[in-house]
């Protein structure tokens, strides 16, 4: 019998992606923007991050199989924007795995002998492979080392937070209010924090009882993730010298810097480890219907693709003919482009108002987000629209040709 996953190994899933590698560098930026600050500006963040996380699990608990949000989108908006759901998933896939796997051989380089002198790239393709094995090793064994990894880390950095607050000589809590144009600039910046509830949906078919177990999976990884970032980023703002890695000193002591950049890692490898899983199970999904090769089916075939993408897109910066930030901001307005989408469906399914008021505000900061976007980014993103859109339209009319009324 196949196993499946209970609440608690659900929120290994979306624990270790949703802190991913915004709690290495958001709680230390915040705080060099917003001083003091900073605290209201990531309650306020919190808050929009579990209206996120109500709106897409809602989705996840009534999506028919592994294709996620996109399969309620092509419900609600038809079925050219269920296949650019998918497609934007996809891209943001090919793209964002690339990018925290080259951050993640940047705090694992430290840990090789100097002699080595290995570059970081071979340390991101390295990731990137150990990450496809994780994906293909089945959910359950993936969701067990997820959870580990991801619940390893946040003890460890609410732990160092509480002890880096007891030893503290004085709690000091903001007096007066923010400048607010750099208020909202931090606002946008911090908002990265919410990402990742989005591919929660694309796991549904290895979910024993998905209504009652996603529904508790949410409260039990908001629970630690809201934790996590609120303790850290008030523990970073009373004592900021050391940085993230300096919360740890309190418990680790000089051992802080090693297990900080190995709990960076792994938070790295939760990460992409979440997204290809759901992507790898959205495109078997997706070419189950279609007549191709067995050799095609199934997700291990998926898998490989969205490796080999990757390797390429590495390959690409390693050679200069993209950047490091290229990667980001493609990535980026893809993964944004997704979970628009989502949200207007969620607003269109949760009848409440107090939601759909929640809703109108991420839409409205997402689209911020994107106006700060390059030129570049946002036409490759308009360009993949169009063509998606209309290869769907085509695919629509050639099948009512071929089955007149």
């Amino acid at each position: 019998m196949k196993k499946k996953l209970n609440a608690i190994m659900v929120s290994g899933l979306t624990i270790g992606p949703v802190l991913g590698s915004g709690i290495i560098f958001l709680p230390p930026l915040a705080v060099e923007k917003l001083g003091g600050h900073a605290i209201y500006a990531w309650l306020i963040v919190m808050a929009l991050g579990a209206l996120f996380a109500y709106v897409f699990t809602r989705m996840a608990v009534v999506a028919p199989d592994n294709q996620g949000i996109s399969t309620i989108v092509g419900e609600m908006l038809g079925k050219p924007f269920r296949e650019l759901s998918a497609n934007y998933l996809a891209g943001a896939v090919l793209f964002g795995p690339v990018v925290v796997a080259l951050t993640a051989a940047e705090f694992l380089a430290p840990l090789l002998p100097a002699t080595m002198n290995v570059h970081p790239a071979w340390i991101a393709a390295a990731v990137l492979l150990v990450c496809a094995l994780l994906v293909i090793s089945g959910a359950s064994f993936m969701a067990r080392i997820l959870l580990v990894l991801s619940s390893l880390t946040a003890c460890l950095l609410l732990a160092g937070s509480l002890a880096t607050l007891v030893e503290a000589p004085a709690l000091s809590l903001p007096r007066g209010l923010p400048e607010l144009a750099g208020f909202g600039h931090v606002l946008l910046l911090i908002f990265w924090s919410v990402f990742g509830w989005e591919v929660l949906g694309n796991y549904v078919e290895e979910v024993d009882d998905p209504e009652r177990t996603m529904l508790r999976a949410m409260r039990i990884s908001l629970a630690g993730i809201i934790s996590v970032y609120l303790l850290t980023a008030f523990a970073l703002q009373n004592v900021p010298a050391g940085g993230m890695p300096g919360l740890l000193v309190p418990i680790l002591g000089g051992s802080a810097d090693l297990v900080f950049g190995i709990l960076a890692a792994g938070l790295c490898i939760c990460t992409i480890v979440t997204f290809t899983g759901a992507v790898s199970r959205q495109t078997a999904e997706r070419l189950r219907t279609k007549r191709l090769s067995m050799v095609l089916q199934g997700q291990r075939p998926s898998v490989l693709i969205l490796l080999s993408g990757n390797f390429l897109i590495l390959g690409a910066v390693v050679l200069g003919w993209i950047s490091f930030e290229n990667v980001i901001e493609v990535a980026n307005i893809f993964f944004i482009g997704n979970a628009f989408l989502g949200l207007v469906c969620g607003f269109r399914m949760l009848p409440s108002p107090t939601v759909r008021l929640g809703i109108g505000v991420l839409l409205v900061m997402m689209a911020f987000i994107v106006a700060f976007l390059p030129v570049y980014a946002i036409a490759f993103f308009l360009l993949t629209t169009a063509v998606s859109l209309w290869s769907s339209s085509r695919r629509r009319v050639s099948l009512c040709e071929d089955f007149p009324d």
